[in-house]
């Protein structure tokens, strides 16, 4: 990929809300050719998705955990199915040593989670460890544009 790519691609990571006027302004590049580069991002689903980061603190979502799950091989579809389909799972992943699933969810409270994990439970999985987040130190920082930095290479 070019570095003209990447120095596009890192400022719409950093706001995908920037204007392609201002992007323009603030890559050298021309805005016909930032809105067709865009457009071919998405088209060949290097750009899947445009979302925003959220505080769920201030929304009253006070925790936050990452699940690690080892599962039964004949419950593996069952439980990918049921974690893809519930409210507070953020994100899944298939992962490898030794666990087949890595899930981040997002609560209200603790009773919240309680009653989740008793759902999982139905699954009689191998094991499961939890981890609580206590505090984001960096977030989807990956690749970004900041003022006198580079992009990451």
């Amino acid at each position: 990929m070019k570095e003209k790519d990447l120095r596009v691609l890192g400022h719409f990571r950093n706001n995908s809300r920037t204007s392609l006027t201002k992007l323009s302004r603030d890559t050298n590049v021309p805005v016909s050719t930032i809105y067709d580069k865009l457009k071919e991002y998405e088209k060949n689903n290097l750009i899947s998705k445009h979302t925003s980061l959220i505080d769920f603190k201030q929304l009253g979502y006070n925790v936050r955990a990452k699940i690690l799950i080892r599962a039964h091989k004949d419950k593996k579809d069952s439980l990918q199915r049921f974690l893809v389909k519930h409210k507070n799972v953020n994100n899944v992943f298939r992962i490898s040593n030794g666990y087949d699933f890595l899930i981040e969810t997002i609560f209200r409270g603790l009773e919240e989670l309680d009653k989740f994990t008793r759902q999982l439970e139905d699954f009689d999985f191998q094991e499961k460890q939890e981890f609580f987040v206590m505090e984001d130190l960096k977030r989807e920082e990956f690749l970004t544009y900041r003022k006198n930095l580079n992009v990451v290479k």
